[in-house]
């Protein structure tokens, strides 16, 4: 009788749990947080994106999307004006961003978030630094 009641009451938590899910977060995940920020005419030829953080470019127009939620902005490559890779370490956890200075003095750092993953953040670095044609701090020869 012990097992029966503590797996009703299991199933019970489990259900409410979800509702409440369905209930209080519709409309509100990261995605869609991200393509509100996003024109609607905006179709990327590349992009990445990672929890509330975004980058595309549109190679037909040359526009790059960046949104570091609650801001974002469409810009011209070449309005980017340095990219530098950053860490931040806590707790012995280290999350690696790119960190993207454009010319818009209200919000004129971006940060694009690549959770744990250094190998795709420096992937991603290279490849912004080739469309901005920017010489990121990551790849600038130590003196």
């Amino acid at each position: 009788m012990n097992s029966i009641f503590g797996a009703l009451i299991f199933v019970v938590t489990v259900i409410g749990i979800w509702f409440s899910y369905r209930l209080f977060m519709r409309g509100y995940t990261p995605e869609e947080r991200v393509a509100a920020l996003l024109p609607r005419d905006f179709k990327p030829s590349v992009f990445h994106q990672k929890g509330d953080t975004y980058v595309g470019y549109e190679t037909e127009t040359g526009r790059l999307a960046i949104v570091d939620w609650p801001h974002g902005t469409v810009v011209s490559a070449n309005d980017v004006r340095h990219l530098e890779p950053v860490q931040e370490t806590m707790l012995g956890v280290t999350h690696h961003w790119i960190a993207v200075d454009i010319s818009v003095p209200l919000f004129p750092r971006y940060r694009i978030w690549f959770q744990f993953r250094r190998m795709k953040r420096d992937r991603w670095l290279a490849r912004l630094a080739e469309i901005c044609k920017k010489t990121s701090a990551a790849s600038a020869p130590v003196i």
